[in-house]
């Protein structure tokens, strides 16, 4: 029989039947958002280019939040139908989703998304006791670095 998702659950634990789902699920969608706020910012221009989602036409998160602040307004949408590589109309975009709040909003998504996470670390240490504090102190650092610096 195929498995669908109907059928299919898949539970990730630790050696003492932690379930790690709800962790694994809310880095998952901070590392997404922090790398779409990423992709738009001139930070990471050095090393990925100048805003590719744009050129690629992908609704990232910043996008996907300008875009639903005005639904009227089409101008997003019509720079992602052109895929563009032109620097000016990108930074016309970025200007834009500033303006709206696009970034002010991820920043606050990826900051509350670490919070969540860094509780559900010390709830999980906590119920491992002393086996999970190693654990802990590893994912605790690998959350610093899932962060915007401002």
């Amino acid at each position: 029989m195929p498995l669908t998702p109907r059928s299919t659950k898949i539970t990730l634990t630790v050696q003492l039947g932690s379930d790690c789902v709800p962790l694994v699920s809310t880095i998952g969608l901070l590392f997404q958002i922090l790398d779409d706020h990423l992709n738009l910012s001139p930070t990471y221009t050095a090393a990925k280019g100048l805003c590719e989602d744009l050129t690629e036409g992908k609704f990232s998160f910043p996008i996907i939040y300008a875009i639903r602040s005005d639904p009227s307004n089409l101008v997003l949408i019509n720079i992602l139908k052109q895929k563009t590589t032109d620097e000016e109309v990108k930074k016309y975009a970025v200007g834009y989703m500033e303006r709206v709040g696009s970034f002010e909003y991820s920043r606050k998504c990826i900051n509350e998304l670490g919070d969540k996470a860094s509780k559900i670390v010390d709830e999980l240490e906590s119920s491992l006791g002393e086996q999970g504090k190693e654990g802990g102190d590893g994912m605790r650092k690998i959350l610093e670095k899932l962060t915007v610096k401002l």
